[in-house]
C-alpha cells in the first residue's frame, strides 16, 4: 500500500517539477509554490476511466473486472509488478513508454491500477483482451 500511495505521489510531483518555471525565466524572483492537488489527479483518471468504460458499453466497475482479469491472466493478478521486461498488468516497458505511460510512472507496476487500465485502453485502442482461455490462477 506504502509503494503505491509513493508511486501515486511520485506520478503527480514529476509533472509538475517539470512544468515549473526554470531558473533563467522571467519569473525567477518570485518564490514557485507546487500544489499537489491529489483529487483533481483521481478526478481526471476516474473521468478518463469512464469515457473509455462508456466506448466499451460498460461502468467504470465492470471495466476494472475486465482488466483484473487480464492482470490475473498476465502476471497472476500482481498490479504492483515491476520486472527487468514486464510490469504492471503484462505490458512491454518499452510499449508502456511507447503508449505515454511515463506520464504515470516509469515502469506500469509503479502505476495505479486506473492509470494502468487507461494506458491498456490506449494499447489495445480500446479493446478488452479476451482472457476467456485463461486458468483461474493466470496462464
Amino acid at each position: 500500500m506504502r509503494k503505491m500511495l509513493l508511486a501515486l505521489l511520485a506520478s503527480l510531483v514529476i509533472p509538475l517539477v517539470l512544468l515549473a518555471p526554470s531558473a533563467n525565466s522571467a519569473v525567477k524572483d518570485r518564490p514557485v509554490r507546487h500544489v499537489v492537488d491529489h483529487d483533481v489527479a483521481l478526478n481526471a483518471s476516474r473521468r478518463i476511466l469512464e469515457a473509455d468504460a462508456k466506448s466499451v458499453s460498460l461502468n467504470v466497475r465492470q471495466l476494472r473486472a475486465e482488466w483484473q482479469k487480464v492482470a490475473t491472466c498476465e502476471v497472476a493478478g500482481n498490479w504492483s509488478m515491476a520486472g527487468p521486461r514486464y510490469s504492471g498488468i503484462g505490458f512491454l516497458n518499452t510499449t508502456w513508454h511507447e503508449f505515454g505511460g511515463e506520464r504515470f510512472a516509469s515502469l506500469a507496476g509503479q502505476a495505479t491500477e486506473a492509470q494502468q487500465i487507461i494506458v491498456g485502453m490506449d494499447v489495445t485502442n480500446g479493446w478488452i483482451p479476451d482472457q476467456k482461455g485463461c486458468a483461474p490462477g493466470g496462464w
